[in-house]
């Protein structure tokens, strides 16, 4: 008979064979594989034959990119800089950090949320504040504005008033929501105006009716502080998370109008679930997320205390291998607030370090579809240079177009190579003029489709107004 430590001395004895490059023992249902010893020449010099760039991809292997932005001085250059755009115009009037911001129900105003326990309503032309609501008890997190532009929704600081909705346009409060007996940190609108969602420092994420003014869903989803939460655009039944944990969490509010034949003791017994939740454990590498976005049904971003900006494709997600299809690399500080394009081609993100970065969507998938265009092109101007019947000049002009396209065509590869092979996306813009932690922003295209506003709040006290060309994000 076996000792009582038996079995892990065996799983002690398997990792000390695999340390020293040997066999493993006590293993069931199959060969061991012998491990390889990369203190051996041999093994080195094997290793760096199949693998031309080993040394580069195991001189970084334990190092996260967080951590080499903070200990490599050379690491940053590696990134392109992206051009700069400095803001046109700084608004200044709250006495503590102000900590959202959000474009306004009427045209050409934004609100933002302060510190200072006020919410302020500010002209963006004239770049004056306009009004100042107070109902608060204390700091205020997060504002968000409703999608018929008739609602406010505010939170923050305390255990009481700490969510607030405001009518609009009379500016006043409709109702106090309750539920949240601590802090609430962030709060959000669906799509169609119906349900709102809060999160709060304790984990929990509401949901309620706007038009009862009631809870109707609630869960405590994360160990530590909830930082947001997002409906999917394109369902509102779909809710996604971000926490402190580190995690995301996809929850489907369908789920509580289950049949009740689960709860049946039978369907107990043997361990029925009819749980709808999907969660992404150690989504920035195990640091925390502060902010999320639930683009449509399949794509979802986030930004993390690892430094970046990530993009999630839901159809590639498994409960033990979530997979990553995009990564944004480029700031070097925790990515603190994010906001997408209306036509979600853009995303814009803040950072700690007082900088806002605009990345498009997913390049690789727009250099893909430019390619399949131009080689099209490519196709119907080699047409146009064999057809003899046409004058020369037009053939001529017809050959000078084949080379040019040809030459944009092999520029275009050699950029998807790049991105395929790098994994990771460069930004488009930086917008400089913080000085402190950009804690919000907000994104808004002209009627004409032709230009971008982009407000943003910061710790600093300041918010900041930058005014883009759209053709200068091509």
């Amino acid at each position: 008979m076996e000792g009582p430590f038996a079995l892990i001395d065996r799983a002690l004895n398997r990792s000390a064979a695999a340390a020293k490059g040997g066999y493993g023992g006590g293993y069931l249902g199959g060969k061991p594989r012998k491990g390889r010893d990369l203190n051996d020449p041999k093994t080195l010099e094997y290793l760096r034959r199949m693998h031309p760039d080993f040394d580069e991809v195991m001189g970084s292997a334990d190092v996260d990119y967080r951590t080499r932005c903070h200990t490599d001085a050379s690491f940053a250059s590696k990134f392109r800089i992206p051009p700069v755009v400095e803001p046109q115009h700084t608004f200044r009037e709250h006495t503590n950090s102000v900590d959202s911001v959000c474009w306004g129900p009427d045209p050409g105003t934004f609100i933002s949320a302060s510190h200072d326990a006020t919410l302020k309503v500010w002209d963006s032309k004239r770049g004056a504040c306009v009004d100042t609501l107070k109902g608060h008890v204390a700091g205020v997190y997060h504002c968000a504005v409703s999608g018929n532009k008739q609602m406010l929704l505010s939170c923050g600081s305390g255990q009481e008033k700490n969510v607030l909705l405001w009518r609009w346009p009379e500016k006043k409060i409709a109702s106090v929501l309750q539920g949240h007996s601590r802090s609430v940190i962030h709060a959000a609108f669906s799509n169609d105006s119906v349900s709102a969602v809060t999160s709060g420092q304790d984990g929990t994420v509401i949901v309620y009716d706007i038009a009862r003014g009631a809870a109707t869903f609630r869960r405590n989803v994360h160990l530590g502080s909830c930082n947001g939460s997002s409906f999917c655009q394109e369902d509102s039944n779909l809710l996604i998370s971000a926490g402190a944990d580190g995690s995301l969490h996809l929850l489907d509010l369908r789920e509580q109008g289950a049949p009740k034949a689960c709860l049946l003791p039978s369907a107990v017994a043997n361990s029925v679930s009819m749980k709808a939740t999907l969660s992404i454990q150690g989504a920035h590498d195990g640091y925390a997320v502060h902010a999320v976005e639930f683009v449509d049904r399949t794509t979802v971003f986030s930004g993390g205390a690892d430094h970046k900006l990530k993009r999630w494709d839901l159809r590639q997600m498994s409960p033990f291998k979530p997979r990553c299809p995009g990564q944004y690399l480029g700031h070097t500080a925790p990515v603190r607030s994010l906001a997408v394009s209306a036509d979600k081609r853009f995303v814009v993100t803040g950072c700690e370090d007082g900088s806002l970065r605009i990345w498009p969507k997913d390049p690789l998938s727009d250099i893909r579809s430019s390619l399949r265009g131009m080689k099209m092109q490519l196709k119907d101007l080699d047409t146009d240079m064999q057809d003899f019947g046409r004058p020369a000049a037009e053939r001529k002009a017809s050959s000078r177009k084949y080379d040019e396209t040809k030459e944009i065509i092999a520029a275009a590869k050699k950029n998807e190579e790049q991105l395929s092979r790098e994994g990771y996306t460069s930004a488009f813009r930086t917008l400089n003029g913080h000085v402190a932690q950009v804690s919000g922003c907000a994104w808004q295209e002209d009627s004409q489709l032709k230009a971008v506003s982009i407000v943003s709040s910061s710790w600093d006290q300041t918010l900041k107004l930058f005014n883009i060309s759209l053709d200068d994000l091509k």
